[in-house]
């Protein structure tokens, strides 16, 4: 089992919306909001799985930023961490949101 902490920044008005819409999918509890930050926490066996979820928090409308505080895992699943990290897709930056590099011409 792997259970990660995460903090949700929420626009203000829809946090008791965004509130329930995480609390509906299952594995995922709020624990707490206030000022349109919402403290969650994610369960789940594989964490493939748990990392897609996560990441998936981003797309949800009024979501402003997801960060992953705390990650435990019951080791259970065995995972080479540089495997794993090649296979996840980069988060959004203030900058860019997986864009790819552009190719120089020749």
């Amino acid at each position: 089992m792997n259970i990660s902490g995460v903090l949700v920044h929420v626009q203000p008005k829809r946090m008791d919306a965004m509130s329930e819409e995480l609390n509906a999918i299952e594995g995922v509890e709020v624990h707490a909001a206030t000022d349109g930050k919402l403290v969650v926490t994610v369960e789940n066996e594989k964490l493939h799985a748990l990392a897609d979820q996560v990441m998936a928090f981003q797309h949800l409308k009024g979501v402003m930023s997801v960060a992953m505080v705390y990650h435990e895992s019951d080791d259970n699943e065995n995972i080479d961490i540089e495997e794993f990290l090649a296979e996840v897709t980069p988060a959004c930056t203030v900058n860019t949101c997986n864009e790819q590099p552009s190719q120089e011409a020749s």
